[in-house]
This record gives structure tokens, C-alpha cells and sequence, in this order.
């Protein structure tokens, strides 16, 4: 029979050479595909392994550096909290310090009135505290004696910085202090002398050497401050609010809010260390001001014209307190002892 087959097809199929095993070169046999099938299963098998530990790897450094944080932040925040309820504690004994020393006290005394202020604050600061699960705890452990001397406003307004009998314009406040703090002097600068020579002065009195302040100018809206020691002779003018009083902060050295450098209060004549030597604050041409004015000193004799119950006046007071702080919480303990004393020249 003819042969019928078309020979396109047959190339196709095979180009007719047998590779001894039964198979036409160009076909592939049933091996061959398992084994590339088994290979390509490997591979994803290892892809995917490689993948899951990859998150593996991710997921456990994610939870290593949040529990970092985490812990890290913990302890910043009771630190933080820590120094928060130290610096409250500090400033709001400071303030009730001053206020009783203004109520002028009671019979008790302004160190019984403060002490007991200050227990009814600790019992109200730890109950707030015990809300938020810390233990505060706020005791005074010692308080040093002191002496509060001020001049407030009367019923008609500023009166002179004369003695309490109203004419004596040269006069000594307090004798034998060593130190002075929160020494504060608002005046009306339309009441002070145009001519320095006369204006009025604050000052230091030493044993050996002399400090003093004088403020001048007669104007509604700026005043002349200057400065004297044994090594420093400088003023400034200072503007402030039309019409409006200006403060003098003594021993923060600063006048209507601005600082003023060279205002160191009794610069060369107050100690800086113990033993401190003593000295007098007096006011000279005190009729050639009007005001009010408050100070703290740590002692003075009884020779000064001002008592308890004269204008100016002076009462027995407290000069510095000691405080035991504690603040406690799961994670952190913290303690410490403050000395408050509002207002020395170098806070």
C-alpha cells in the first residue's frame, strides 16, 4: 500500500532518531518532569520557610524594642513625677512661708501657724496622691528662726519710708542681721527726688564697709536706680507703665521685672559663708518716697524703733524651713530634704 502519511507531521512528532532507550530524540520523558517538579516544590518550600522566619525575626525584634521603650518610659515618667510633686511641694510651702508671716500670725506665733499649715497641706497632697496608687509623704524636720519686717498700704494709700513716727527720715530698720531675704520695695517713682544727693537710699551698714541703693528720677514712667560699694559706683534708668508703680526686687536684682547686674543685694557687706559678719539696714531721706516694702533676716537686736504692732512694723518669723520629701510608687522610690528660703540673693 502507498505510503499516505504527510511527511510535515511526522517532523514534527520526531526527526526519526531513536536514543537506544525505546524514545525519539526531542521527547522528554515522565523522570525528567518529576524531577523538575520536585525541585520547584523545594524551592517553595524554602521560600516560604524563609519568609515565616523572616516575620519570625521581625515580630521578636518589634517586642524587644517595645518592651525597651516601654520600661524606659516608665521610668522617665515616675522620675518626672518625682520631681513634679518636689518642685510643687517646694514652691507651695514657699508661698504658704509667706502668707503667714503677712497674716501676721496668731497668738501662736508665725512658726506654730506655719508648721500647722503645713500638716494639713502633707494630709491633703498624700490623699490626692493615694488616688494615682503613690505614697507622698511631706514633714518639716527643722525651721530656723527669723524676723518679718514690712510697711504696707494704709486706708489713704502709700505712706513715706520714715520711722513709725512719721518725720524721721533717717532711720535704722533692724541691727546686727547677717543675712536678709525676699526684700522686696514697691514704690510711686512721682514721689522720688529729682536731685540724687537727697533721694532715697536703702542701705547696708557694715562693720567695715557700706552697700546702698538709691532710687530717683520723679517720673510717671521711669526710675533711676543706682548702686554703691567700696568698688562699684553704677546706675541705670529703668522704664515702666505710665502711672504705674515699679518693684525693686533687692535681692533678686531686678527692677520693674528687668534685670540689673550690678543689684546684688549688701554686695561686699553680707557674707557669703558662715561665720557672717553683721550689719544694719537703713533708710536715709525716707520722706523723699512713698511705698510699701517687706524683707525676711535671720536675726536682730531690740533696739530699733519697730515692733509688732507699730507702722512699719516687725514680727518674730521663720527664716528658712527644712523639708523631708518622699515619693513613692510602684516602680520608683524617691526622697530627699529641701531648704526653702524664698528669695535669698543667690536663688
Amino acid at each position: 500500500m502507498a505510503d499516505v502519511s504527510l511527511p510535515y507531521f511526522r517532523d514534527r512528532e520526531s526527526d526519526g532518531t531513536d536514543d537506544g532507550h525505546g524514545r525519539r530524540s526531542g521527547e522528554r520523558s515522565r523522570g525528567d518532569d518529576d524531577r523538575d517538579e520536585d525541585r520547584a516544590q523545594i524551592i517553595l518550600i524554602t521560600g516560604l520557610t524563609l519568609a515565616v522566619l523572616f516575620v519570625a525575626v521581625v515580630l521578636l525584634l518589634n517586642t524587644v524594642i517595645y518592651t525597651e521603650n516601654l520600661a524606659t518610659r516608665g521610668a522617665d515618667a515616675g522620675g518626672a513625677e518625682a520631681i513634679e510633686f518636689r518642685d510643687g511641694a517646694v514652691e507651695d510651702l514657699a508661698g504658704i512661708l509667706h502668707r503667714e508671716h503677712r497674716n501676721r500670725s496668731s497668738a501662736a506665733g508665725v512658726e506654730s501657724d506655719f508648721n500647722e499649715s503645713a500638716r494639713t497641706y502633707a494630709r491633703t497632697v498624700a490623699d490626692l496622691r493615694a488616688r494615682d496608687g503613690v505614697i507622698a509623704d511631706v514633714r518639716v524636720t527643722d525651721t530656723e528662726p527669723g524676723h518679718f519686717v514690712a510697711q504696707n498700704e494704709t486706708d489713704t494709700g502709700f505712706r513715706n519710708m520714715t520711722a513709725p513716727d512719721d518725720s524721721t527720715a533717717n532711720w535704722t530698720l533692724v541691727n546686727n542681721v547677717s543675712r536678709a531675704r525676699n526684700y522686696r520695695l514697691t514704690v510711686n517713682s512721682t514721689s522720688l527726688s529729682n536731685d540724687e544727693g537727697g533721694a532715697f537710699a536703702v542701705v547696708a551698714d557694715g562693720a567695715d564697709e557700706d552697700w546702698s541703693v538709691t532710687l530717683s528720677n520723679n517720673s510717671t514712667d521711669a526710675i533711676t536706680v543706682r548702686v554703691r560699694n567700696a568698688t562699684i559706683d553704677d546706675s541705670k534708668t529703668f522704664t515702666h507703665r505710665p502711672d504705674e508703680n515699679v518693684t525693686i526686687d533687692l535681692t533678686a536684682g531686678t527692677v520693674a521685672g528687668q534685670r540689673f547686674p550690678k543689684l546684688v543685694w549688701a554686695g561686699g557687706v553680707q557674707s557669703e559663708n558662715e561665720p557672717y559678719d553683721a550689719y544694719n539696714i537703713s533708710y536715709e531721706n525716707g520722706d523723699n518716697a512713698t511705698g510699701t516694702y517687706s524683707f525676711v533676716v535671720d536675726e536682730r537686736d531690740e533696739t530699733s524703733p519697730i515692733d509688732d504692732s507699730s507702722h512699719p512694723y516687725v514680727v518674730e518669723g521663720i527664716y528658712s524651713v527644712d523639708v523631708e520629701l518622699s515619693h513613692r510608687t510602684p516602680e520608683l522610690t524617691y526622697g530627699d530634704v529641701v531648704r526653702i528660703a524664698p528669695g535669698e540673693r543667690d536663688a
